[in-house]
């Protein structure tokens, strides 16, 4: 596949070539879109605000974070307030990973991080962070959304963008998009490959208690992993004066793979009796790999005059493909394999969206929308296990562990909102009705769930606007996150050969309270202080809960519990101002008070004061050059059944536009001193256990990043997500 997609990418650049050739020959007329602020020899290297606020969200410049180039949406989010990235790569905000992930308004065909590392930063026009979600928008996440506002080619005539970035340590990004705009209609076509890799030092010393039997293991090496995608996509817009159509597919693979080989020192002891001290090598690997596919089809018709509008929404998407394997091997001394386990889940699921809505203007500043959303998730699949037998030196399957199994989820959702503006005061208040039906059945287990439950969702906006450019805003929504299937299956699946992991199908939902208040002042021109306070309080918070595995002394059991209730408190600042002309200065901290209340027997009270802070300078050396020079802080914080300390970090990266602005090249360094580490720990009755991860070096990414437009048409600044579910007023 990865063959494949650098011949097609190959074949495009001689089709710029061409275009180029056929379309112009006045290099005078060609207007120049890449990565860099500069678009022309016309225009001024004068950088896009990083963060503009609206009514219900921010929204942060893709490109202004230098450091980011060559790297993906995670990267981008790095420098934002209250955003940490743990060892694994899982980016979380607030202190949580449960956000929806939106691209140009629609929901992503991948999910959570994953979806965010498989978006190219060369393609993010802006990143839109909804925290009080209205009730325009799914209630899942419990902080909410961050919805990709991709850039746009929209010209007249033909134009195309290409990207591509590599890094010392494999990872690598491509894609290409060419864009046909005639009159109203508009065609387009996009490639996107990535890959992601990641390499650390792994360590871990943990001691298992299970009755007479102690089990101290000392494991040491090297953990990697691997997320990469192939995704196309085709799509066609109608641009009329009251109707506006689009259609677009998509078709590609996804993959996450990650393993490591280590070392391991066991001594296990019964009743203070040695009966194992021995060495092992471990080998263990995870991959979960998809074929998918994906049609939209989107309908606005605006109704009359005053801007009525009746929009409709639709998304079926096909994983006609989904093999999730995991493999864990143990050998001796001698090389003989001593343990060792493959499992295999194969799985089949589509998924169904749509939406349909009403935008009432009721007067010009009043707007009412009334809508209605049907999500359909169905799931089936299998199962199965191979143990390795010392005494016939094979795997052999286990047959009584087989687990066929299918799931059914169905959301049916009824909102209604209203949107208006006396004066300096803007208000939005909505509320959102939802019923789940929830149904699964698990074969070898005769585990069922059946549950219909039905939910109100309030929430409200105000922003009020003083003189002097003072704003001061306040949100608040109701949300809920349900369990995933992946959280519910009952069986146990291994991470490695000393650590199972199980699902639980009577797991609860989350359900969650937010609300946060904010003041902005901007002065100076492009000088802008932020203060934003927020409080989160979560019921029935499901947590991983590692225990000691009875059958199997020595190996620990990560079993799916709701955990207990928790709050979140905090305040998040931010200031850029420009000290020079040349220079500006982005400064953002972050510190939260988060205290779990257990109401699990395998879990404790927890309480933690972290922090969180970032510095970013961006230098304009010249009208083509700019550099970036990074500091960062992340605080420690709290995990199930112990804590994660705080590290700090600093990155350095050069920008050079090339080839009168038709071509930017970028050089980042990443932790340039390499002073990232991560350290958690754990402690329960029945385990112990430190783990301590620090990311391979060097890491550093080249990116270059060509555009060509045939028209003399300059591209659209501030490109606007798809349809008319992510609108608002920037202040």
């Amino acid at each position: 596949m990865k063959r494949t997609f650098i011949i097609i990418l190959a074949l495009i650049v001689s089709a710029f070539a061409s275009a180029a050739q056929e379309t112009s020959t006045d290099t005078s007329q060609v207007s120049i879109f890449s990565v860099v602020e500069v678009l022309d020899e016309a225009v001024t290297t004068a950088e896009k605000s990083r963060v503009v606020y609206r009514l219900d969200r921010q929204k942060v410049s893709g490109n202004a974070n230098l450091s980011a180039s060559g790297g993906t949406a995670v990267d981008v989010l790095r420098s934002i307030p209250s955003v940490q990235v743990n060892s694994e790569g899982e980016l979380s905000y607030r202190g949580s990973t449960g956000f929806l992930v939106y691209v140009d308004g629609r929901q992503s065909v991948l999910e959570g991080t994953q979806a965010l590392q498989q978006i190219s930063a060369a393609n993010i026009e802006d990143i839109e962070i909804i925290t009080t979600p209205s009730a325009r928008y799914k209630t899942e996440g419990d902080v909410g959304i961050i919805n990709i506002v991709t850039r746009k080619l929209d010209q007249s005539g033909f134009s195309a963008s290409l990207n591509a970035s590599g890094s010392t340590i494999g990872s690598w990004n491509g894609d290409a998009l060419m864009n046909l705009r005639k009159g109203s209609s508009r065609w387009y076509l996009g490639l996107t490959g990535t890959q992601q890799k990641g390499r650390s030092d792994f360590r871990q010393d943990r001691k298992a208690i299970v009755d007479d039997y102690v089990t101290k293991s000392l494991s040491d090496g090297e953990r990697f992993s691997c997320n990469s995608s192939y995704i196309a996509r085709l799509g066609y817009e109608l641009n009329l004066n009251s109707h506006r159509i689009l259609f677009e597919a998509q078709t590609g693979v996804t993959e996450v793979a990650r393993g490591g080989d280590l070392k391991y020192d066991e001594y296990r002891t019964l009743a203070g009796a040695t009966i194992n001290d021995a060495l092992y090598d471990s080998k263990d690997r995870y991959s979960n790999e998809k074929r998918l596919a994906q049609l939209s089809a989107d309908y606005d018709w605006k109704i009359n005059e005053r801007g009525d509008n009746l929009s409709f929404r639709s998304r079926f998407r096909y994983d006609w493909y989904a093999l999730e394997y995991t493999e864990s091997n143990m050998f001796d001394e001698s090389g003989a394999r001593y343990e060792g386990t493959r499992g295999y889940e194969d799985e089949a699921h589509w998924d169904i969206d749509v939406a349909l809505a009403y935008d009432l203007h009721y007067r010009p500043s009043g707007k009412a929308e009334f809508g209605y959303q049907l999500t359909s998730y169905s799931e089936f699949g299998d199962y199965s296990i191979k143990y390795w037998n010392r005494e016939v030196k094979d795997f052999q399957w286990q047959d009584h562990l087989a687990a066929p199994f299918w799931y059914r989820r169905q959301l049916h959702s009824l909102y209604a909102m209203a949107t208006d503006k006396f004066g300096p005061l803007s208000v939005e208040a909505g509320l959102r009705g939802e019923m789940t039906d929830d149904r699964m059945h698990f074969e070898h287990t005769y585990t069922s769930r059946d549950i219909r439950r039905w939910n109100l969702f309030p929430s409200a906006h105000l922003s009020y606007e003083a003189p002097g450019r003072n704003i001061i805003s306040a949100g608040y929504s109701y949300r809920v996150a349900r369990p995933g299937i992946w959280e519910l299956e009952p069986y146990i699946t291994y991470e490695d050969y000393y650590t199972k992991k199980t699902g639980n199908p009577d797991i609860r939902p989350e359900y969650i309270h937010s609300a946060e208040i904010g003041y902005r002042k901007h002065f100076g021109g492009e000088n802008v202080f932020s203060v934003t306070g927020f409080w989160r309080q979560r019921t029935d918070v499901r947590e991983r809960i590692r225990t000691a595995y009875r059958p199997e002394p020595g190996v620990t059991l990560d079993s799916l519990v709701n955990a207990g209730n928790d709050r979140t408190l905090g305040i998040e600042a931010s200031a850029t101002v420009k000290p020079l002309s040349w220079w500006r200065l982005a400064v953002n901290g972050s510190v939260y008070h988060y205290r779990f209340i257990s109401t699990f027997a395998g879990s404790s009270d927890a309480s933690i004061i972290s922090s969180g802070f970032s510095m970013m300078n961006n230098f304009n050396l010249g009208r083509t050059t700019r550099m970036q020079f990074d500091a960062n802080y992340v605080g420690p914080r709290v995990i199930s059944q112990g804590r994660e300390k705080g590290y700090i970090y600093f990155d350095l990266a050069v920008r050079q536009a090339l080839m009168k602005n038709r071509l930017a090249a970028s050089l980042v360094f990443h932790d340039m001193f390499r002073t990232a580490k991560y350290y958690s720990s754990r402690i329960s009755p029945t385990l112990v256990s430190e783990t301590f991860v620090r990311p391979k070096y060097p890491h550093i990414v080249l990116s270059l990043t060509y555009t060509f437009n045939s028209s003399g048409n300059k591209e659209k600044s501030g490109a606007v997500s798809s349809g008319a579910m992510f609108e608002g007023k920037d202040f």
